[in-house]
């Protein structure tokens, strides 16, 4: 082995091997997003009905996979730590069909992702997702290669867990299809492929039926503003991931696999900036196919002004990893959890702006209160909250984020009897990305208490 490949190999399980370190305090997070799914995922394993009871709005099966490990915090982000390494072995294996060189290359970009290294160190619906989706790409490439019937029906089975796990890539089913159907004419195949497709969501119909499943990812879904500053995020990607725009060429779409590839990132990034809000974290799903599109440009005519921008690529992004894991501030949602833990018992309910509390402490929510985000449907207001704080089970509010948005709340929370404000803590929060922002928030979080 050439010392060079050594380097990148040293290299990528440094990259891999790091993200681990002190991931129960993630450098950035994707909002409230991860405290609410875990939540949802320790209420579902409580015996809750994720659509009724808890107004979910997301695909079910990730959900349901932390339900298994009641959304504890710390274990659902080494699946996803786990995740990432399984979808990283399945993108070598899919670079590795166009060159072991293209393949440790494409490995080695996207063991340095930045919007990887953040997803991978949260309970992430799209990693978990997007990884699926990336076995599923392994099967129907091997498909394309050896025609094998049983590689389409693992390409269907995974792309169908993909979908079942977050939507996102629902227009990408366009490129088999149309493979299937109108560039190959294969009907018999086609019904095979779709069969297989539609027999994990069958199985899903023994948990929920098809009404709630249409409300809570579609319908739930299409109430959400279109925000054009949040399509800048791709900006912050690209930033990043400068060595992606590599991909960005004249490919050959005559050539089966590199059409899949692809359509793998334009029927994915089209929707996506399309849909209401998009944020960074969004991307995880086009970079693996960019992280291979852009490896093969660059060993087409592999010169050394390249190499000395894979270098800066390098060295940037090893800065990145660094810089951001060893810097993580202590998440305040521990201190606050271990103050809910001390005052309140298991039984009690605790309403929290930022979900992740009830889960480190242990305490579930009212049901209808597990999604206090912004853009959440149907919205939560303040008749929502008081219904719940006027009733006994209810032993604190812990206000923040959006809850400090809820006009007359606090005020109802000063004025009362029953309510007073027992603690207030404050300090350094996580790193946030909106659009091209990039800032430490500062977070507040003010405990009420019931008397």
């Amino acid at each position: 082995m050439s010392l060079k490949n050594k380097v990148i190999i040293s290299i990528i399980l440094f990259s891999i091997a790091i993200r681990a370190y002190n991931i129960e305090n993630p450098f950035s997070t994707n909002g409230i997003d991860e405290g609410i799914h875990l939540l949802q995922a320790k209420m579902v394993r409580e015996g809750y009905n994720y659509y009724n009871d808890l107004q979910g709005d997301q695909a079910p099966l990730a959900i349901l996979t932390f339900s298994i490990f009641e959304g504890n915090v710390l274990t659902c982000r080494y699946l996803s730590y786990f995740l990432f390494i399984i979808s990283s072995i399945f993108l070598f294996f899919i670079a590795k069909k166009f060159g072991k060189d293209v393949a440790l290359i494409a490995l080695l970009i996207i063991s340095l992702d930045f919007t990887l290294l953040r997803e991978s160190r949260l309970a992430s619906l799209d990693l978990f997702s997007a990884t699926l989706l990336c076995i599923s790409s392994f099967f129907f490439l091997n498909y394309i290669e050896k025609g094998c019937i049983a590689n389409l029906a693992l390409s269907a089975i995974f792309f169908s867990l993909s979908l079942l796990s977050k939507i996102v890539p629902v227009f990408f089913i366009l490129f088999p299809l149309f493979y299937l159907f109108l560039r190959k004419k294969n009907l018999r195949y086609g019904i095979i492929y779709i069969f297989f497709l539609v027999a994990p969501l069958l199985a899903i119909f023994l948990i929920f039926s098809p009404h709630q499943l249409i409300e809570g990812v579609l319908l739930r879904q299409a109430h959400r503003d279109f925000d054009f500053y949040s399509k800048l995020s791709l900006l912050i990607f690209i930033a990043s991931c400068f060595i992606y725009l590599f991909a960005i060429r004249k490919w050959n779409i005559k050539n089966e696999k590199i059409s899949y590839l692809v359509a793998w990132v334009l029927l994915i990034l089209i929707p996506l900036l399309f849909q209401g809000r998009t944020f960074q974290h969004h991307f995880v799903y086009i970079s693996y196919p960019l992280a291979i599109l852009a490896s093969i440009a660059l060993h087409e005519k592999w010169v050394r002004k390249r190499e000395i921008l894979l270098a800066i690529f390098i060295a940037f992004n090893l800065f990145l990893v660094v810089f951001f894991i060893f810097t993580a501030p202590k998440d305040l949602a521990y201190n606050v959890a271990d103050e809910i833990e001390n005052i309140t018992d298991e039984n009690d309910l605790v309403i929290s702006g930022n979900p992740l509390v009830n889960v480190i402490a242990n305490r579930s929510a009212p049901p209808n209160l597990t999604n206090l985000a912004k853009y959440h449907y149907p919205e939560t207001t303040l008749n929502d909250i008081i219904y719940w704080l006027e009733k006994n089970e209810t032993k604190v509010i812990v206000l923040y984020y959006h809850l400090y948005e809820i006009e007359g709340l606090q005020d109802y929370l000063n004025t009362s009897r029953e309510w007073y404000l027992y603690e207030k803590i404050k300090g350094k929060g996580q790193v946030l990305f909106y659009g091209i922002s990039m800032k430490f928030s500062r977070d507040v979080y003010e405990i009420y208490v019931k008397t």
